[in-house]
């Protein structure tokens, strides 16, 4: 008797204002759900972004695609699996899946520069006066994962970062920058990104973050110590731009 009152009062709620609301509301969370790395995570409304919350939905996955890049590196390192290719994988990685959205559908505002081989676009949240991030159109894992013959990619990634950040400050020719990019497991998307700035950090505690002393190399590598790192390996194997069957040591 007391489970059919509660059903009967149910009904009656279904027909109120509150009522009403409430699957309203309901309605547009099941609309707003988006799904990273296989995981569904919240969407912001003000930024049509993955939010992050105090529940850390978003922030596990990027900790969690951190954690897989680095296993896989280690692996292909150690010869237990074969490299993966280079295709762009738009269905499992965020950045190809911009990247693809950007050049079917048209400059979505937060694109400053692409060529058939980079993109530059404005991080979400951004870190600093200005923080871009270069990206290649190729699905890289991450820095860890550029081989020597990659020379030449980290050399352009690194020209062109300096040349869009540039641009936006013409009439500073003695601007503070910054560009590198993060080790996993501690880079938040396995795909190759390197970070751009127009210092100073906003806010100022973002600088451990993305810091370039020598005790952060574990998980911050400075983009120019990349690029020599890469150049000289493949000088010394004589390489030139041969493909390599060897990873960076990073």
């Amino acid at each position: 008797c007391e489970g059919r009152r509660r059903r009967e009062r149910a009904r009656e709620a279904r027909g109120s204002p509150c009522m009403a609301v409430g699957v309203a509301r309901a309605e547009a969370a099941v609309a707003s759900r988006v799904y990273v790395a296989g995981r569904r995570v919240p969407r912001s409304a003000k930024t049509d972004r993955p939010a992050r919350n105090a529940r850390g939905t978003a922030r596990g996955v990027v900790t969690t695609m951190g954690l897989i890049a680095w296993g896989t590196e280690l692996a292909t390192r150690w010869g237990w699996v074969r490299e993966a290719s280079r295709e762009e994988r738009p269905r499992t990685c965020v950045f190809c899946e911009k990247i693809g959205r950007q050049r079917a559908d048209g400059w979505d505002g937060t694109f400053v520069h692409e060529d058939d081989e980079l993109v530059v676009f404005r991080d979400w949240r951004p870190a600093a006066r200005r923080h871009y991030l270069v990206c290649p159109r190729a699905h890289v894992a991450s820095a860890s994962s550029l081989r020597p013959a990659d020379a030449a990619l980290a050399r352009r990634m690194l020209e062109l970062g300096k040349a869009c950040v540039a641009r936006d400050f013409p009439e500073e020719p003695n601007l503070e920058t910054r560009f590198g990019y993060h080790i996993p497991p501690f880079n938040s998307v396995d795909h190759l990104h390197m970070h751009a700035f127009a210092l100073p950090f906003d806010p100022p505690w973002k600088e451990r973050k993305y810091s370039s002393h020598p005790w952060a190399r574990f998980a911050f590598k400075p983009a120019e110590e990349l690029v020599k790192e890469l150049e000289a390996a493949a000088a010394a194997r004589g390489q030139d731009g041969a493909d390599g069957d060897k990873t960076s040591r990073l």
